[in-house]
C-alpha cells in the first residue's frame, strides 16, 4: 500500500511495522521493545531538561511514538486496531467524568462506568476522523486544561517537566502490563492509551524557537518517517547496526577484558578466571552446579554458504537465544570460536538439560536472518551439540567441564541438536 503523512493511525502501525518489524525488531522481545522506549524516553529527558537543547529533544518524540507502535505490534502480534483501543478509552470525551474538555483533571477522579463509556464508544467514536492530527486535537480538546496547569501561573519549561513526568509515570504503567499481560490482557491497551495521551502533551506543548512554526504531530513523524528509512532509503530498512549503536552499553570500567566483543557475552578469559575463582573459594556458588558446553553444529559450512559474517550474525543468533533461555544468575561464555559455555549454580544436571532443549527447539524455530551489503535476504537455521555435567563443588569445575565437553562430543555424534547429560556416558576403562 502507498503511505503518506496523513495516513490514519492503524496506516502509521502498518507501516511503522513494515518498516522496522520484520527487519530490525524480529527477534525483540516485548521487555527488550520496552527497554528501548525507555531509553528513547530518557534522552528526551535529558536533552529537554538537562542540556535546555529543545531542538534535540525533539527529535526523540517520533522515535517515542515509534517504540510504542512496536510495543503495541509485539504485544498484538495477530493484528488489532490501535484506533479502537484508544477510542475504547477515550471515545472523544474522557473516560472518568465523560467531558469534553476533561472537568475532573483537578480533583478527585470519578470511577470509571464501563457501561456508560462503551455506549459513548458506539456512538461517537464511528463518526470520528482517526488520523494522528485528529488524535492529538481529540486529546488536546479533552485534556489542554490539564496539561496547562491552569491556574499556577507555570512557566513553558515547567509545564512541560509535568507533562514529561506524567509520560514516565504511564510508561511504568504500560511495563506493569507487559509483565502481567498473562493475567489481564486488558490492561495493556488502557495504559498504551493514556501513555499516547502524555506523548501528544508533549508534542503539543514543547517550547518553540521565536519564529518558529508549530508542526503538528503527524508532520513531525513524517520527517522522522517518510514511507521507507532515512538512512538505508529503504522499506523494508536494511541498515546493519553500526558500531557507536552496538557500543551504546558497555561493562563498567575495569571489566571490558571479561566480555566478548562479537556477542557482548562473557569469553574465554572470564571462563578460565570463574573456574580458577571458584577453586580457590573466591567466586563461591550454590550446589548443584551445573556446567554446559555447546559446540554448533557445521559452523563450517555456514561460512561457506553464507560467509564469515553471516557467520557471526549466526553467533549473535545463538548468543541472543541463550540469554533469553538462561536465568540472569547464569554465566554464559563463548569460550572459543564456536563453542559457549554456561555456568548454573543451584541447577541439577537434570533441569539444565530441559533448559538446554528449549535453546535447540528455539534455534530449530527461528532462523537467523542475514542481510548482506547488497540488500539480499538470506535466511537459515542453525543447530548446537549440548553437553551437561553437574558436580557439587567449586573445585570440581574443571572437571565437570571436560566431562560436559566429552557429553556434547557425544551429541555431535547423536545427530543435530542434541543434548547429552555426562551422567549417561559410559565410565572410562
Amino acid at each position: 500500500m502507498a503511505f503518506s503523512g496523513k495516513q490514519s493511525l492503524n496506516d502509521w502501525v502498518v507501516m511503522l511495522h513494515a518498516l522496522y518489524g520484520d527487519s530490525q525488531n524480529y527477534g525483540k522481545t516485548a521487555y527488550e521493545i520496552h527497554a528501548h522506549l525507555t531509553e528513547v524516553c530518557g534522552l528526551f529527558g535529558k536533552f529537554a531538561f538537562k542540556k535546555k537543547d529543545y531542538q534535540k529533544a525533539e527529535e526523540f518524540l517520533p522515535k517515542i511514538f515509534a517504540w510504542a507502535i512496536a510495543l503495541f505490534k509485539k504485544m498484538h502480534p495477530d493484528g488489532g486496531s490501535l484506533e479502537d483501543i484508544v477510542l475504547r478509552k477515550c471515545p472523544t470525551v474522557c473516560a472518568y467524568c465523560l467531558n469534553r474538555p476533561c472537568k475532573c483533571w483537578a480533583g478527585e477522579k470519578p470511577s470509571i462506568d464501563e457501561g456508560k463509556l462503551r455506549a459513548a464508544f458506539y456512538s461517537k467514536s464511528a463518526g470520528m476522523r482517526r488520523t494522528v492530527n485528529d488524535f492529538q486535537l481529540m486529546f488536546r480538546e479533552i485534556y489542554e486544561v490539564s496539561w496547562k496547569f491552569e491556574g499556577q501561573n507555570l512557566s513553558e519549561e515547567e509545564r512541560l517537566r509535568r507533562i514529561y513526568i506524567r509520560l514516565i509515570e504511564e510508561l511504568s504503567e504500560v511495563a506493569e502490563t507487559v509483565r502481567f499481560h498473562h493475567l489481564y490482557p486488558q490492561n495493556f491497551g488502557n495504559e498504551l492509551t493514556d501513555f499516547l495521551a502524555w506523548w501528544f502533551a508533549l508534542i503539543t506543548c514543547i517550547p518553540l524557537k521565536d519564529g518558529e512554526e508549530a508542526l503538528l504531530a503527524e508532520a513531525r513523524l513524517w520527517r522522522a518517517y517518510p514511507g521507507h528509512c532515512l538512512d538505508c532509503q529503504l522499506l523494508p530498512c536494511l541498515c546493519r547496526p553500526g558500531p557507536v549503536r552496538q557500543l551504546m552499553s558497555r561493562p563498567i570500567p575495569g571489566f571490558d577484558h571479561r566480555f566478548d566483543s562479537l556477542t557482548s557475552l562473557h569469553n574465554q578469559a572470564a571462563y578460565k578466571e570463574d573456574i580458577r575463582s571458584a577453586a580457590n573459594k573466591e567466586l563461591v556458588l550454590t550446589a548443584p552446579i551445573t556446567c554446559v558446553r555447546l559446540d554448533v553444529d557445521k559452523f563450517k559450512a555456514v561460512n561457506d554458504s553464507y560467509g564469515h559474517a553471516a557467520g557471526d550474525e549466526a553467533l549473535r543468533h545463538i548468543a541472543g537465544v541463550l540469554t533469553k533461555v538462561a536465568r540472569e544468575r547464569d554465566r554464559i561464555y563463548r569460550i572459543s570460536g564456536d563453542e559457549f559455555g554456561l555456568l548454573c549454580a543451584n541447577y541439577t544436571e537434570e533441569e539444565a538439560s530441559g533448559a538446554m532443549r528449549r535453546v535447540s527447539i528455539a534455534l530449530e524455530r527461528t532462523p537467523v536472518r542475514w542481510i548482506d551489503r547488497n540488500g539480499k535476504v538470506s535466511e537459515f537455521c542453525v543447530s548446537v551439540s549440548i553437553g551437561v555435567a553437574e558436580t557439587q563443588d567449586g573445585a570440581g569445575l574443571e572437571s565437570a567441564y571436560e566431562l560436559a565437553d566429552k557429553a556434547a562430543y557425544k551429541s555431535k555424534q547423536s545427530g543435530k541438536g542434541v543434548v547429552s547429560k555426562a551422567s549417561t556416558l559410559a565410565p572410562a576403562s
